[in-house]
């Protein structure tokens, strides 16, 4: 085995262990991405990310996995307020009263991408990685993750030790980690079964321009609330153009609702039930 080679110290044994802790901390971080990629991929959801202080990294670990794009649309990096408010829709009361290194900026980020990029979920990472930067209120490391999920918003906040490199992959395994809880929190069977029938349906406008937006339907002799709207698309059958949501219950069930503008006629396409595993 070669150890060294001309002109390359050796790492003494503290390095090798700094070293090995970083291998083994990456391997797990990737690992990370592979599950939840596996679980958005049997699902049908797409992920987008909002990054700012981890400036792409986020993004970059979770395109190291194979088959990532059948899942991951994309995301913004939104280093500087400006981005932040212009691409992502960050209030600007938000940033004068709480600043961009708060859990209300990084709900607002994850949001404005979820919507940009028309995700089902979307993360977002905001924080001071370093070295520079910290004050006695928000010290160097603060971080502040958020996922904007069908169900509900998730936010953790973190105080990193490291260095600027060492935060940056901190936050980046934090927002993954965030992500696969909610991932594995929901996890089930889910079932299949193709309907086609028509439903009735209230929405939050009339027209495609007024972006309508489906928020309850009627099936089987009930009302099912819907919780959450993911990806939306437009589809032609035979020349009939119909605009489709997938959308989630307030029971946590996936559906995929067809509207006929018109001819104001919708029609409830797919459902996928859970059961639950335990």
């Amino acid at each position: 085995m070669v150890l060294a080679q001309a002109g390359v110290p050796c790492p003494n044994r503290k390095e090798a262990e700094v070293i090995q802790v970083e291998r083994e901390n990456e391997m797990d971080v990737l690992e990370m991405a592979s599950r939840a990629g596996d679980l958005l991929r049997a699902r049908g959801l797409t992920l987008a990310v909002a990054e700012s202080c981890t400036g792409g990294l986020l993004g970059d670990i979770i395109t190291d996995v194979a088959g990532s794009s059948d899942y991951f649309l994309g995301g913004i990096i939104s280093y500087s307020d400006r981005i932040k408010r212009d691409l992502l829709g960050v209030r600007e009361e938000t940033l004068v009263a709480f600043g961009a290194v708060s859990a209300q900026c990084a709900q607002e980020m994850a949001r404005g991408a979820r919507r940009a990029l028309n995700a089902d979920l979307a993360l977002s990472v905001t924080g001071i990685a370093g070295p520079g930067g910290g004050t006695p209120d928000k010290p160097v490391g603060l971080t502040y993750l958020h996922l904007s999920a069908p169900g509900g918003e998730h936010g953790r906040r973190e105080v990193w030790p490291g260095d600027r490199q060492a935060n940056k992959r901190h936050s980046a395994a934090a927002a993954l980690h965030l992500l696969l809880t909610y991932l594995e929190e929901r996890r089930g069977v889910m079932h299949e079964q193709y309907i086609d029938e028509p439903v009735l349906v209230q929405t939050r406008g009339s027209r495609a321009q007024d972006g309508v937006r489906p928020t309850t339907f009627m099936w089987q002799g009930r009302t099912w609330q819907i919780q959450g709207l993911g990806r939306r698309w437009v589809e032609d059958d035979q020349g009939i153009e119909w605009r489709c949501f997938l959308a989630e219950t307030a029971e946590g069930d996936i559906v995929e609702l067809r509207w006929q503008e018109s001819g104001n006629q919708w029609r409830l396409r797919r459902a996928w039930w859970r059961e639950l595993v335990v």
